[in-house]
């Protein structure tokens, strides 16, 4: 009787001690404030910009016959992927190997470069076009988090989830020098003077909202603990999310007109410069609807019935914000 009393209380012990073990392993809701730089792993051609598409080239032009000539031309890939992001991290561990968290985050990409053409006639440049795009986005990322049960300071883990954008934009500036009248007459600028033409001096920016879409996420990641109730965490992520257009407004339209001599390229003497401002842009310019096909009856540039006074219709592209990135930040367990 003795000794089965004996064994009770020992088995009762070691009961006691796993678990009041278990439960001094952090558990329960945290938050971590987090900041991270990622790097782009996927690039590819980006999608053509108001009909061109993604190119960096360089021609002359015969002053003679109007001829191009390209002297080089390659396609411009890259990834919106590439850029920093902050974000705020909710989590709640149920034991000593499951959680689950919810991060609300702010991307923004670095700048790319899209678009490159630069025209020359007799060694003189007469057209410097550069278009740039970068990305800011505001995403919800829920995910489901497993921990390696080691005991110590140092305590790895490894995270699968999915990405839900919840707000943003892709914005592209696009900077004109055009001194042939090829860009102010597509735009609808005509000169009043015979044997004359309109130089463009042009900045734009257009902003593409997006599409609902979902991502993918994954990470390794380490808790460096400090005390019972704060850590230093660093994780290494992967993510990836196709996002396509939805419609694009114009946000900026400035410039300036100038009318210049055929012959010269040079402004003619007398006549005026005109400011350019978001006045003069058309509103097939100033809103456009994407879709995934095009069929007749919609406002489509090139198309014989396309009308500048109405917003116009073109076809949706997608851009990647795929990318490796490095995550750090502090842990604080709320219990």
């Amino acid at each position: 009787m003795k000794k089965t009393i004996a064994l009770t209380a020992f088995l009762l012990a070691v009961g006691t001690l796993t678990l009041k073990a278990q439960d001094d392993y952090p558990h329960g809701f945290y938050v971590k404030p987090t900041g991270s730089y990622f790097l782009k792993v996927t690039p590819v051609e980006f999608p053509a910009i108001s009909g061109m598409p993604a190119r960096d080239r360089s021609f002359t032009i015969n002053p003679q016959t109007g001829e191009t000539t390209t002297t080089s031309e390659k396609a411009l890939t890259g990834s919106f992927g590439e850029g920093w992001r902050a974000g705020l991290t909710f989590g709640y561990r149920f034991n000593r190997i499951l959680g689950v968290e919810l991060g609300l985050n702010m991307y923004q990409s670095t700048e790319q470069d899209m678009m490159r053409q630069n025209g020359t006639i007799g060694g003189n440049t007469v057209l410097n076009l550069n278009t740039v795009g970068k990305i800011r986005a505001y995403d919800v990322a829920p995910a489901l988090v497993a921990h390696f049960p080691i005991e110590g300071m140092v305590r790895p883990y490894t995270k699968v989830g999915i990405i839900v954008p919840v707000g943003g934009y892709l914005q592209i500036n696009t900077t004109l020098d055009d001194k042939t009248g090829q860009f102010a007459e597509e735009a609808g600028f005509t000169s009043p003077v015979p044997d004359t033409h309109i130089a463009l001096a042009l900045e734009r920016e257009e902003r593409i909202n997006p599409r609902p879409t979902v991502g993918f996420q994954a990470a390794v990641g380490t808790d460096f603990m400090i005390s019972d109730h704060c850590s230093v965490f660093v994780e290494v992520e992967y993510r990836n999310i196709s996002v396509g257009g939805k419609d694009k407004e114009l946000k900026k339209y400035a410039g300036t007109a100038t009318v210049v001599s055929d012959a010269t390229l040079q402004p003619v003497p007398g006549a005026p410069q005109t400011p350019i401002t978001m006045e003069n842009a058309s509103a097939s310019q100033k809103d456009v609807t994407y879709h995934s096909e095009l069929t007749p009856g919609m406002n489509v540039e090139g198309w014989e019935d396309f009308d500048r006074s109405r917003p116009s219709d073109d076809l949706r592209s997608y851009v990647n914000i795929g990318g490796l990135g490095f995550n750090t930040g502090i842990k604080f367990y709320l219990r």
